[in-house]
């Protein structure tokens, strides 16, 4: 199934967000924010959710595929930028999917929107980087006082340099290239920002997902960031992968589904 509805919102005398609807347009919505290399276009991943009638709403960030390049403040700023998008689209209650590095943007909405959201789906989410005892589980080194450029240049030296061409072709690794990986800088960017706001005031509930053997996100930092919500159902699995197809049709079909607000 190929999307409904792929068009722009302009916000900030001209700045583009492009987003993406997928399945019904009736249905019960979802926002999906997407992980750190990904494309909305990417809808496959997500045939299970669009089989069951639900309204999915893929929204590229800031530098990501179609979306203008911009420098957010923090993940607060992003949720004010969604706001706009909820109030196009008419939205008066919806659920959020946060996959990855995805989930501080999910936390931020849920943050801002605590109105409006049901239910924050959490798979192999980044955790609470603001807190100390989830950065003295952090493994790698924090990144703080570098410009976009110097990021860009790491971005590409972490996860573009060894590509092939059938690699470049993917619609995840186009999509993350735009605009010198603008987008994938500023999420190493932002991680390690003051958020703008604690997940101890997030209203929503939150089912959270993850692996004990991750080796992208040590679930200590999982455990961690799911005790400081108020609202929290973690779910540790004995093994698998930090993201695969497999991975996140268990957690639409197991976790998602039933326990969608709508």
């Amino acid at each position: 199934m190929g999307d409904l509805l792929k068009q722009k919102l302009t916000y900030k005398n001209g700045l583009q967000l492009s987003y993406a609807e997928y399945g019904d347009k009736q249905g019960y919505p979802v926002l999906v924010q997407h992980g750190l290399i990904a494309s909305i276009d990417d809808y496959d991943l997500l045939d299970s959710l669009i089989r069951r009638q639900v309204r999915l709403i893929c929204v590229a960030r800031p530098g990501y595929g179609g979306s203008s390049p911009y420098l957010l403040s923090g993940y607060a700023e992003w949720a004010d930028i969604i706001s706009l998008l909820v109030r196009e689209l008419q939205l008066s209650q919806f659920d959020i999917l946060g996959i990855s590095s995805g989930a501080p943007y999910a936390y931020s909405i849920g943050h801002k929107l605590s109105e409006k959201v049901g239910n924050i789906f959490i798979l192999s989410g980044i955790p609470a980087l603001y807190d100390d005892v989830v950065l003295s589980n952090w493994p790698y080194e924090p990144i703080s006082d570098q410009s976009i450029a110097s990021l860009e240049t790491l971005a590409h030296q972490l996860f573009f340099i060894h590509l092939t061409e059938d690699d470049l072709r993917k619609n995840d690794i186009k999509d993350s290239l735009m605009n010198q990986g603008f987008g994938v800088a500023q999420d190493l960017r932002l991680r390690f920002m003051d958020w703008g706001f604690r997940l101890s005031d997030v209203k929503s509930r939150v089912f959270m997902r993850h692996s004990k053997v991750d080796d992208s996100v040590p679930f200590r930092t999982a455990i961690r960031t799911a005790e400081l919500l108020p609202d929290c159902h973690l779910d540790l699995l004995e093994a698998g992968p930090h993201f695969s197809r497999e991975v996140l049709d268990g957690f639409i079909e197991e976790t998602i589904l039933p326990n969608l607000a709508g």
